[in-house]
């Protein structure tokens, strides 16, 4: 078998580029809000097509990124999850605004609801660069488009497929869609079940020694054409996923009482597993109506998600006491509501327009119950804090308002000439709240006198109310104009260069700190608050699509320059009163100019009729201006707050280096075909943010990783069967991919000597089943 497929490669590489016939397809998208090909795009645009998933077993939105470079989809844990591109990244517990902006059918979506299972997908449109003009709303990064098979009014078909893999993982998928009256009226029902091994790590102290993933979701969409001018379409999709996730532990107890634990062991210590929950519905309505010689588009969507999380605070469990309560859970309900409506021309000779009004209403409710243990230090012997135990409880509403104005213009200038113009308007009215009450004692220690416990629960709650946003920080409004310029030109028959701007924007905010210790900072709330955020990037780039169709090559070099780039730092203290160094939880959010610059390629290639290839290539460099500072630990005399000279230092977490590469070829029989895919992902070396404030003994940047991906296996001829074999991350690379110092009680107890990291998921082998009807 080795020589017959060594042989068959050798032959396509050779064979003589004659066949004319031989052709890549052209994939049609709606980046532009228009249907069109990558080719005739006046920017960067990676597609990621159903068919590619399903080849990759590509089964959750995180699948993504081994498919293309330059992109980083991310969920360190249960609760959290982000998106960078282009080398801009942003803690996902800023709440500051994305840097990449993600749509669900056109539809504006959370990132964590984005963070779900992908099935029955026709394509996943990944946009490049600042969004100011056409997407519903603007976004420094660029933009992410889901777009699920819709419903069909003439043709009928769907599919089963069963996944089962060696991290005791199932996913199983059912599709059908067709007419229910022809031509008129149609509709398509999709589902999808998944169960994993979750991160694989086991809880010592629990004895949870096998974690697990659930999730499940289904789909149904409609079609339903109302007239030859006007047709309307719905789709609802339900979501619903509980995870287990046990924090793995690494380090050595400086007071030689813990095991000394690798990241590799996967081993966790708290007294309470991490866990994450979280269900949505979304809801999209869409009509389309063509007036002659223009088309109006409505777009309706709603998103209500619910997401339920509990966070182990003492990591390494030097609180030992089981009464002595260091967890917190936090429950978070949003309400999303977008409408928008476009008109536009259709198909003019020298000027083809568009004009459009967005308007998004999104209202978050954060509510949390947080338990904390106090000592009066460390025991000396076995460095335990265990002590008075108390709650808090609170509730952080964060509302959003935008509507809009947006124009596209596309000017025929000549037969190889066009000019885009695009300009947005958007107001944007913003209102958050942060409030935190007393709960009330969990446990006081029995050494305590009886007389003193009202005394203790006097003085803990005389520290509450926390006013975390005070009422003149409560609302913002602001508005920004933002839009883009393009310059198209068609080389050849084969390329078309382009030169684009592109101008981005994000709102001002104020990091959301409900603790006492903002009250110690230089101007207290004040110091919390962060200005907006702008950008300007100057694209060139060309499209290629060359050897009668047979290989694709796009490429681009930009630059992009930030005023008040949105900085995040963790770790940062405050000296209080007395001189002694208080936390400011969850980071603090600070502005800095800066620039990127990048170069991207992308390209495919059709060796032979059963032979092709393809490959992205992305290197970004990005950078904080001279002068740029950022909070810190490293205090001149006097100052509470100590700020550090940035300038020079790279921009973000991002890797500077990405590579991604996928081939495929088959082998054909008289009713089968036999076939083999590889797909590889190299990710550069880079920064730990989580170690910017220089606290403990997280490490200051990942090591670079590579990941190859293996599948095989036999099919009929005209696909109505599938069956293949598969592993991932075949070599077993396990690198470190994310990594947060120690915690409070473990700093407290032993001056920090564990840290949480995560490293990239194991080999998984497994065996994909699939039949098409």
């Amino acid at each position: 078998m080795k020589r017959t497929v060594l042989a068959s490669a050798l032959a396509a590489t050779t064979t003589p580029l004659l066949a004319q016939n031989l052709a890549l397809e052209e994939v049609i998208v709606t980046a532009t809000k228009r249907a069109t090909t990558i080719q005739e795009i006046s920017g960067t645009v990676n597609v990621v097509t159903g068919e590619s998933l399903e080849k990759f077993n590509a089964l959750a939105f995180g699948d993504i990124e081994q498919q293309t470079a330059g992109l980083s989809l991310i969920s360190p844990n249960a609760r959290n999850s982000t998106i960078a591109m282009r080398g801009i990244s942003l803690d996902p517990e800023a709440g500051a605004s994305g840097v990449v902006s993600v749509f669900w059918n056109d539809q504006v979506i959370r990132t964590d609801v984005a963070f779900s299972q992908l099935y029955d997908m026709e394509r996943v449109e990944v946009l490049r660069g600042p969004q100011g003009t056409l997407q519903g709303r603007t976004s420094p990064g660029g933009a992410i488009n889901l777009i699920t098979r819709g419903a069909d009014t003439s043709v009928s078909d769907g599919y089963v497929e069963a996944t089962f893999g060696d991290n005791d993982g199932i996913n199983t998928q059912v599709a059908w869609g067709g007419p229910i009256i022809e031509d008129v009226l149609g509709v398509r029902i999709a589902a999808v079940y998944d169960q994993n091994n979750s991160n694989d790590v086991e809880n010592i102290t629990t004895g949870l020694d096998d974690p697990e993933s659930e999730a499940k979701s289904a789909r149904i969409s409609g079609k339903w054409q109302i007239t030859d001018n006007l047709s309307s379409s719905l789709v609802y999709q339900y979501f619903d996923r509980d995870i287990e996730d046990p924090k793995g532990m690494s380090g050595s107890d400086s007071l030689g009482i813990r095991p000394t634990l690798d990241a590799e062991d996967k081993i966790a210590l708290g007294k309470t597993n991490d866990f994450g929950e979280l269900d949505y519905d979304l809801y999209n309505l869409k009509f389309d109506w063509s007036l002659g010689e223009l088309d109006l588009v409505s777009i309706t969507g709603w998103t209500d998600s619910k997401k339920f999380s509990g966070t182990q605070n003492d990591r390494a469990n030097y609180v030992t006491d089981p009464q002595s309560l260091t967890n917190q859970t936090a429950l978070t309900d949003v309400n999303t509501f977008s409408q928008e409506f476009r008109l536009s021309s259709l198909d003019n000779d020298f000027w083809d327009w568009m004009v459009g009004v967005f308007y998004l209403d999104q209202e978050t409710r954060t509510e949390f119950v947080s338990h904390r243990s106090v000592a009066n230090g460390p025991n000396p012997i076995t460095g335990d804090v265990s002590g008075i135990s108390f709650s808090s409880f609170g509730a952080i509403p964060v509302d959003r308002k935008e509507w809009a104005l947006f124009t596209h213009n596309t000017f025929y200038l000549t037969d190889a000439t066009s000019l885009e113009v695009g300009l947005r308007y958007t107001d944007y009215d913003s209102f958050r709240r942060a409030d935190v009450f007393y709960g009330g004692l969990n446990y006081v220690p029995a050494f305590y006198p009886e007389f003193l416990v009202p005394i203790i629960e006097e003085q803990l709650e005389a520290s509450f109310p926390i006013e975390g946003v005070s009422d003149d920080f409560q609302s913002t409004e602001e508005d920004a104009v933002t839009g883009s310029l393009t310059l198209r030109y068609e080389w050849s028959d084969a390329t078309t260069v382009y030169a684009a701007y592109n101008r981005g924007y994000r709102p001002s905010g104020i990091s959301i700190n409900p603790t006492p210790s903002v009250q110690f900072l230089p101007n207290g709330e004040a110091d919390l608050v962060h200005d907006e955020e702008t950008s300007d990037s100057v694209e060139i780039g060309f499209k290629g699509r060359y050897l009668d169709g047979r290989g694709t090559l796009n490429g681009a070099v930009y630059y992009q320059q930030f005023d008040g780039y949105f900085g995040f730092v963790r770790g940062v203290q405050v000296l209080n009163d007395l001189g002694e160094p208080e936390d400011i939880s969850g980071g603090l959010i600070h502005n800095g100019d800066a620039s990127i610059w990048g170069v991207e390629l992308e390209g495919q290639f059709l060796i032979s009729e059963n032979w092709v290839a393809g490959g992205a290539f992305s290197y970004t460099k990005g950078e904080w201006d001279d002068g740029a500072e950022a909070p810190c630990n490293d205090r001149e005399s006097g100052e509470i707050l100590g700020f550090c000279d940035i300038g020079g230092e790279n921009l973000g977490g991002e890797p500077e280096l990405t590579v991604s590469l996928n081939t495929e070829f088959v082998m054909p029989f008289t009713a089968t075909e036999w076939y083999i895919r590889g797909l590889y992902k190299f990710t550069d070396d880079r920064d730990n943010t989580d170690a910017s404030a220089g606290i403990g003994i997280t490490r200051g940047s990942f090591e670079s990783n590579q990941v190859l991906n293996l599948y095989t296996g036999l099919r009929s001829s005209d696909s109505t069967w599938d069956l293949s074999l598969w592993a991932k991350n075949l070599f077993d690379s396990d690198e470190v991919t994310y990594e947060q110092g120690p915690d409070q009680y473990d700093l407290e107890a032993s001056g920090g000597s564990y840290t949480q990291s995560n490293i990239q998921a194991e080999r998984t082998i497994g065996i994909t089943a699939r039949y098409n009807f």
